[in-house]
């Protein structure tokens, strides 16, 4: 009976939607599944590679997650940055900064975007 109620209310394109997705919910399913677990390992690559230029820019991260470095904010050297090894501080090839659900492949361009020098500022001074 709620079956029916259900049908009746979402209207002829909704019956039509309804009837396609349950035809197709295995394969619907397993594509938003994969995805999810794709932008998740994305994520897990974003942080990844932000401890390893970390690392390299000499900021050190304590068990609290908060930074400390010894050189000011300001005196960063952003050109001491291995592009390649922070692109291969994790095996999975996409990334994807947090709250993101949009994934891009892990490039040089896209670690420089993500990681410029405004944005390791910006991120230590929120870390504080």
């Amino acid at each position: 009976m709620i079956y029916a109620f259900i049908r009746g209310y979402i209207g002829g394109f909704g019956r039509m939607l309804m009837d396609f997705y349950i035809a197709h919910s295995f394969v619907l399913n397993a594509i938003i599944l994969s995805y999810g677990l794709c932008v998740y390992l994305a994520h897990i690559s974003y942080l990844k590679a932000y401890g390893r230029i970390l690392e390299m820019l000499g900021v050190k991260i304590d068990h609290d997650g908060k930074s400390k470095t010894t050189r000011s904010r300001a005196s960063l050297d952003h050109n001491r940055v291995n592009w390649e090894d922070a692109r291969q501080a994790y095996w999975f090839p996409l990334i994807s900064p947090p709250r993101s659900f949009g994934v891009r492949l892990k490039t040089h361009a896209a670690l420089r975007e993500f990681f410029s020098e405004e944005n390791i500022k910006h991120m230590l001074q929120a870390d504080q």
